[in-house]
């Protein structure tokens, strides 16, 4: 598989709207009182509690039977490290599921409850992420 930035982009942007709806619906909001945030600490944020969410969209989690969480991209902290985030959802093979930021870092960071660690990402990139079996990773959070 060929890595496209802007196809990927486009993909995470889809995923921020369904979560969006996702959002509405369970918590009874309005439109208006979610906004999309062009900050780099989280993705969108509820008007009415301050929450604020990453929105993170794994296609390849389906294939791979592993959910993967970034956390350094060229030698700086990315994603996981550098969210300001309070929650963090996570769209894999037509799921959503919600978790607490500091749940995923706690499991990730403290207790390595990880099935392995990998660099990857576009050429020169270094990515490092956190590979994540998807029925741990789902047993830490809440479908929604």
């Amino acid at each position: 598989m060929h890595y496209n930035f802007n196809k990927d982009l486009e993909d995470g942007q889809q995923a921020e709207l369904e979560v969006m709806e996702r959002l509405m619906a369970r918590l009874n909001l309005p439109v208006d009182d979610i906004e999309r945030s062009t900050s780099k600490g989280y993705d969108l944020k509820v008007l009415s509690t301050g929450w604020t969410f990453e929105v993170k969209n794994d296609l390849m989690a389906a294939q791979t039977g592993n959910v993967a969480i970034e956390y350094e991209c060229r030698g700086k902290p990315t994603a996981l490290s550098a969210t300001t985030a309070d929650y963090w959802v996570y769209k894999f093979a037509g799921l959503f599921f919600a978790f607490r930021t500091e749940v995923l870092r706690r499991k990730l960071f403290e207790e390595k409850q990880f099935f392995k660690q990998v660099t990857g990402g576009d050429a020169g990139s270094f990515t490092k992420m956190f590979l994540v079996k998807v029925e741990v990773f789902k047993s830490w959070g809440k479908e929604i």
